[in-house]
């Protein structure tokens, strides 16, 4: 009987936690992304500041702004992409998220600031550990690849701290409830249909289909439809559970945005 193996994209989500110096504020998830050999901690702007992007109020339960967070990464001689995950250990990185001065030391939106509820942290990894750019585990033949209305898609990240074991991601079904191509508001989000719970703030949302006939060419082998479709940073009618559950998506055109400004 052959091992069961992971998925690749449970590899690429990562839960942090939110503190003032040593003390816990909140949780939320981040996955990174690579530019030009730069790594970057992807997550929402609210997670960083512990604030309501709208408002500017405290969110629930936050007694003050993060200073630090904590990231949950494996550790490079314990790890095999793919194969099953146990024997795997974990460490934390620590990171900064203001310096000594107080001043930010994430990127935000050039245009909108935090009209668009997504933050890049430039981040430098150290040799022992290990973080996965998210982007490499697109299957290629996707450049095409594109979402629609009504399609089945996937949140990873960590519903009220629960993990699926060790710190790797659950993965929520969610559909597309808004046209893709459609800005909601004027900026650049969409609406998602899925009962999402605190913890997934900051969370990859991400296409994969199988297709119905492999594609190899070139020597590139792809089974599936894959694509980041975006950053999942909360949902609609989080204060009563009765209301209907759409989660806002921004979509993933911001990351460069932010990261190229």
């Amino acid at each position: 009987m052959k091992d069961a193996k992971s998925d690749n994209f449970t590899w690429a989500s990562y839960l942090i936690d939110l503190r003032f110096d040593d003390t816990h504020l909140a949780f939320g998830t981040s996955f990174v992304i690579i530019r030009d050999t730069k790594s970057y901690l992807i997550t929402n702007w609210h997670n960083v500041t512990g604030q309501n992007p709208e408002t500017m109020e405290f969110l629930t339960g936050t007694i003050c702004f993060p200073n630090n967070l904590n990231l949950y990464l494996v550790d490079k001689n314990r790890y095999s992409v793919g194969e099953r995950t146990t024997n795997i250990s974990w460490s934390t990185l620590n990171i900064r998220l203001l310096d000594e001065e107080d001043n930010k030391l994430w990127i935000e939106h050039p245009v909108y600031k935090q009209g668009v509820d997504v933050v890049a942290i430039p981040i430098v990894v150290p040799d022992n550990l290990v973080a996965f750019s998210i982007d490499q585990f697109v299957e290629p033949h996707n450049e095409d690849t594109e979402v629609h209305i009504g399609q089945d898609i996937y949140v990873l990240g960590f519903p009220f701290n629960n993990t699926g074991g060790g710190f790797f991601p659950i993965w929520k079904r969610a559909s597309i409830a808004s046209e893709p191509v459609i800005d909601i508001g004027g900026v650049p989000k969409m609406f998602v249909d899925t009962a999402s719970r605190s913890g997934m703030s900051g969370s990859p949302v991400i296409l994969k289909e199988r297709r119905a006939v492999s594609i190899f060419d070139d020597g590139k082998l792809s089974n599936n439809y894959t694509k980041l479709v975006g950053i999942y940073s909360g949902r609609i009618g989080a204060n009563d559970e009765l209301q209907a559950q759409l989660g806002i998506v921004w979509k993933a055109s911001v990351i460069d945005e932010i990261i190229n400004q």
